[in-house]
């Protein structure tokens, strides 16, 4: 039977002086109180399954439209490298303009995102190269030629300047397209996307 079973655990904690640890669990002669359900493993690993397979498929996509690229980076470090360490008795002032300008802090490109991002801006580069845009027309006839009509342009003093995510990546490309050409590989920003954000104060 339970019950006396109950009745010495409950002088054993009293005698012991042990009263923190006793009745922090309710059990009664039905038993413990049921756990929560926890969530299926069976639902957690389809659902990784199905994002696996949708990237697998996004992966193929771009090696079958850019397969110079795909080529040229296969094998490169996918792991992120380790963050540079903060410099012991840093300058106040260096602190004050990190703080500052922490709204434009980037995510860190592996060596193989990195790798992606400079094949497609000598791509970029070459065919701006060989027939500079003068306008945004001939600027987005250039880019969506070289299958990268997801670029957003946008005309700017010196020229056209563009942002585009790599295709397949999660690293951007940033640059101008008027004579000469010149392109930046960057993370994307840590507030969302390629594009410089506004903000900062």
């Amino acid at each position: 039977m339970k019950r006396p079973v109950l009745v010495l655990a409950a002088v054993a904690c009293a005698t012991t002086g042990a009263l923190t640890g006793c009745g922090s669990r309710h059990v009664t002669d039905s038993g413990p109180a049921a756990a929560p359900k926890p969530r299926s493993s069976a639902s957690i690993s389809k659902a990784q399954q199905e994002a696996q397979e949708r990237w697998q498929r996004q992966l193929a996509e771009v090696g079958r439209k850019f397969p110079d690229v795909a080529k040229l980076c296969a094998g490169r470090s996918t792991a992120q490298p380790s963050p540079p360490s903060a410099p012991s008795g840093s300058d106040p002032e260096n602190s004050k303009y990190a703080e500052n300008h922490a709204y434009l802090q980037t995510a860190t490109l592996t060596d193989n995102q990195r790798c992606q991002g400079e094949a497609h801006a000598a791509r970029i580069t070459a065919a701006a190269t060989r027939t500079t845009p003068t306008d945004e027309t001939q600027a987005r006839t250039l880019l969506a030629g070289l299958d990268y009509p997801e670029a957003t342009l946008t005309p700017y003093g010196d020229g056209i300047h563009f942002t585009l995510p790599v295709p397949g990546s999660g690293g951007c490309l940033t640059g101008n397209l008027s004579a000469p050409a010149r392109i930046e590989v960057h993370g994307a920003y840590l507030e969302g996307g390629c594009e410089r954000p506004r903000g900062g104060h």
